[in-house]
């Protein structure tokens, strides 16, 4: 059962449910590499802007809050991650960290992770789920690859299913290129969307090595697994 503090509440509770802005809040139970985990999300994230004071930034933006729902290829980035080399109090960044997931599992098998996203409710949930499932993730802050604002340089950049749409690639290869070590990784799990097909040339153009690793994550919704990819960037 999940609980929540009192001083700062997230979720309200209708008719027995926990509800955010009146959309009921899922918690799905996962287990991955031998950890598991219990995740609060929405299943459909895009009500919320029928919520004009909620709407307005994703509106302007053209894009929807899709940092409330629980990726399947979230998944296979964690598994990757737990299942990889220790991080060994190095630190790492969860770029467009969503619902935590990624940096729970980071932590879990030993980075210091900074869990960074655009979107303060995202944090919120982020935050909540870590809090929920005894994860002490080092940080959760406000960070847009568009405009990268911290200077620190991280041995490990993780990011899940964020090459839905073509021009934000140039972008996060930018950022990539301002926060990554030169001895550093980035981690970019894609569920084999065309949209990304891309991206891996794109990276190789702009100096980076490019490797893909082909995966399968759970399908939330059917029984046939998910294709997804990882695309680990290394610095020439």
């Amino acid at each position: 059962m999940l609980c929540e503090s009192t001083a700062s509440p997230l979720f309200e509770t209708r008719e027995g449910s926990r509800t955010y802005r009146g959309l009921r809040v899922h918690v799905r139970e996962l287990s991955i590499a031998g950890h598991a985990f219990r995740i609060a999300s929405l299943n459909d994230a895009a009500e919320l802007l029928d919520h004009p004071d909620y709407a307005q930034p994703f509106l302007e933006r053209d894009i929807a809050p899709y940092g409330l729902e629980l990726w399947p290829i979230s998944v296979l980035l964690a598994e990757q991650i737990l299942t990889g080399e220790d991080g060994a109090e190095r630190e790492a960044l969860d770029l467009g960290c969503g619902l935590g997931l990624t940096a729970m599992a980071a932590t879990l098998r030993g980075w210091r992770v900074f869990a960074g996203d655009h979107e303060p409710t995202s944090l919120r949930f982020a935050r909540f789920n870590a809090e929920q499932n005894g994860v002490e993730v080092a940080a959760f802050e406000h960070f847009d690859w568009h405009q990268p604002s911290c200077d620190a340089r991280f041995a490990r950049v993780f990011a899940a299913d964020v090459l839905y749409q073509k021009v934000d690639h140039a972008p996060i290869l930018k950022c990539l290129a301002a926060v990554l070590s030169s001895d550093g990784i980035a981690m970019l799990a894609d569920p084999c969307r065309g949209v990304a097909d891309r991206f891996g040339e794109l990276a190789s153009e702009a100096g980076w090595s490019v490797e893909a690793r082909i995966g399968h994550a759970p399908n939330f919704f059917g029984e046939k697994p998910i294709d997804g990819r990882i695309f680990l960037l290394r610095r020439r």
